[in-house]
């Protein structure tokens, strides 16, 4: 039974879901990060492991685990793995109860159903390597003690005038300036006399002739649309759901198998490749709801009854 509990734990890091044919299928949930009032915990996002006695058909992945482990033929490969699933089914018809390692363990209910418990499923969160829960608690309410009060009384009478300083540098400059010229201007007994004597000539021989400065050009502001400019977010992939009918590990296999289907009764269907698999549909919708009463109705033939759904992007 090891063997076996092996190829899952190994096909879980890669797949959602891996099925054991005949028992049910083990399928990765993603669980949102939470925070728990009561003890000021928060918990990061994970993954659980899910038991789904409903997926009963063989997708092959754990025939494809054993083909490249053991270098055996499909054959074979398949030989193996139904042996490991009747020792598991054995164990569970003598026990009542079949271990699978660190993923959990398998028991019979009452009424003849299977119960999966839940092992240490967090060596599967490749994505959240390292993420673990912590505790943060709530701070004390701020208490005021009786000088504080008063302190803080006293800071409220206060008032406070904001200075830009902007202005204060300026107005430092300027006093700079008017006490460097009056250092550097001439002493009253330097200056000569003639200076001060009045003058025969007309003013406008002495004076030079005003000149008019022109204004200096106004800016161009430039202005923008903010609407046209503003880049418009890429359009988010939405998810396709697949009738899969069929499943092999390379595309001559499923193209020889959708030969075989009749295009006037399945004119949707085709291929969707995922982790080298080649698996076969025969319709998609873009609606899980929709996806699943279909899959209900055509299990009821006997054609289709192992027919599964494939959520891809």
């Amino acid at each position: 039974m090891l063997r076996i509990t092996t190829h899952i734990e190994r096909l879980l890091f890669i797949h959602d879901c891996v099925i054991i044919p005949g028992i049910g299928g083990f399928v990765l949930q993603t669980v949102p990060s939470v925070y728990r009032k009561e003890d000021h915990t928060f918990a990061p996002m994970h993954k659980e492991i899910v038991f789904n006695s409903a997926l009963q058909h063989n997708d092959s992945l754990l025939t494809g685990s054993y083909m490249q482990t053991y270098g055996a033929d499909y054959r074979k490969a398949q030989a193996m793995v139904d042996e490991d699933i009747a020792e598991i089914q054995s164990a569970l018809q003598q026990y009542g109860k079949a271990a699978l390692g660190t993923i959990g363990s398998l028991t019979r209910g009452e009424e003849g159903q299977l119960i999966f418990h839940r092992g240490k499923a967090d060596r599967f969160d490749v994505d959240y390597y390292g993420l673990s829960s912590f505790h943060f608690p709530a701070l004390p309410p701020l208490v005021f003690s009786e000088d504080r009060e008063a302190e803080f009384k006293r800071k409220k009478d206060m008032f406070y005038i904001p200075v830009n300083k902007r202005f204060i540098r300026g107005a430092v400059a300027s006093a700079a300036a008017i006490a460097l010229f009056f250092l550097i201007s001439t002493p009253v007994k330097d200056i000569k006399q003639s200076a001060y004597t009045a003058s025969i000539l007309p003013c406008e021989i002495l004076l030079p002739k005003t000149t008019t400065v022109a204004e200096p050009e106004s800016e161009t502001v430039a202005i923008v649309d903010i609407a046209k400019e503003t880049p418009i977010p890429p359009a988010t992939s939405q998810k396709m759901y697949h009738i899969i009918i069929g499943s092999f590990p390379d595309q001559e296999k499923a193209d020889e198998y959708m030969a075989g289907i009749d295009q006037s009764l399945y004119r949707e269907s085709g291929l969707v490749v995922r982790d080298n698999r080649y698996r076969v549909y025969i319709r998609k919708f873009d609606n899980r709801q929709d996806a699943e009463t279909y899959l209900s109705v055509i299990r009821e033939g006997e054609k289709h009854k192992d027919a599964w759904l494939f959520i891809s992007r």
